[in-house]
């Protein structure tokens, strides 16, 4: 049976799931390959990730947006959710989906949602095929340590696909790294801050662009760890510093400021976060669903105004300064 580790950190509101396959690929002692169900539920776009996270609370291994998706939230309204599991009876299939509806997560409508037995197609090496280099804004490519892919005018970002949140892949760290992109190529910044680092991805990416100083904190120590790891594989494992000092013990003011949590936790810090950025410095918050802007906006201003916005998938990242 697959390892599965779920942590959740209270402070950024983050879930951390790993799930280990190598295990799983054949049936102890048999030769056989292992079969595990699969049950398909349609979801609204936005509210994917939140919908994976209340299947693995409930016994899921992992869960998977069916391809091909369309990054356009307009034509990609619902999106159906593969969820993988070592065991499920029809009760346990009807009280999950009931769990969604009542959270407002599930658009099967009447139909009621089925499980279906299938083989393993090799997951201990097929979820590296995921992981291909990705392109983000004009001069960002991110790949795994395993590719060797390398693009003309593009800097190379090597990510460790492992617990800490942080590929690339979700539209609020794509976000981010567009609107890092673009203000980088404005200014030069001498100072960052990532809050919330995750795998490091944010903090790597500032170093890259020109920022010689440059730190990340979160107080989950995996995170921290994986992100010195991929910090390494950047060979910049001195060029940042990772912390889990609390961000309320922080005195210095960051010319750059990232953080990629949740709309609940960005209203929590907006004091600190004020406080922390320099005068003519820039803020990027992220893990806001297009629908909190504005209520989140009211906790930043007067002091700030939005100089520029993105919205993916649903998912909003801001740029704010004074």
């Amino acid at each position: 049976m697959p390892a599965v580790t779920i942590a959740f950190n209270p402070r950024t509101g983050s879930c951390t799931i790993t799930i280990d396959f190598k295990s799983s690929k054949m049936n102890s002692g048999t030769g056989k390959a292992k079969t595990f169900l699969r049950a398909d539920f349609n979801v609204p776009a936005p509210m994917a990730d939140e919908a994976a996270g209340i299947l693995v609370a409930n016994g899921a291994l992992g869960c998977a947006v069916k391809a091909p998706f369309s990054p356009s939230p307009q034509r990609s309204k619902t999106v159906r959710l593969e969820a993988f599991f070592d065991r499920l009876t029809p009760s346990q299939l009807a009280r999950i989906g009931s769990t969604l509806a009542a959270a407002g997560m599930l658009s099967n409508g009447r139909r009621r949602p089925a499980a279906h037995r299938i083989v393993d197609p090799g997951w201990s090496t097929l979820w590296k095929r995921r992981f291909t280099p990705l392109r983000i804004g004009r001069r960002l490519l991110i790949v795994p340590p395993w590719s060797k892919v390398e693009v003309r005018g593009r800097l190379r970002l090597v990510i460790e696909p492992a617990q800490a949140f942080g590929t690339g892949h979700h539209p609020t760290t794509c976000g981010v790294l567009t609107l890092l992109e673009a203000e980088c190529s404005k200014r030069h910044f001498r100072s960052a801050l990532d809050v919330g680092t995750g795998s490091g991805v944010l903090a790597i990416a500032m170093n890259l662009l020109g920022v010689e100083d440059v730190v990340g904190i979160d107080n989950d120590p995996v995170a921290l760890d994986s992100a010195r790891h991929n910090a390494a594989l950047n060979l910049l494992d001195r060029g940042i510093r990772f912390s889990p000092a609390p961000l309320a013990s922080l005195r210095r003011r960051f010319e750059l400021i990232a953080a990629n949590i949740t709309a609940g936790v960005l209203v929590e810090l907006s004091s600190k976060l004020k406080q922390l950025l320099a005068p003519d410095g820039r803020l990027i918050l992220s893990g806001i669903l297009a629908s909190e802007v504005h209520a989140l906006m009211a906790r930043y201003r007067p002091e700030l105004r939005c100089l520029a916005s993105r919205i993916e998938r649903g998912w909003a990242t801001l740029v704010l300064g004074r």
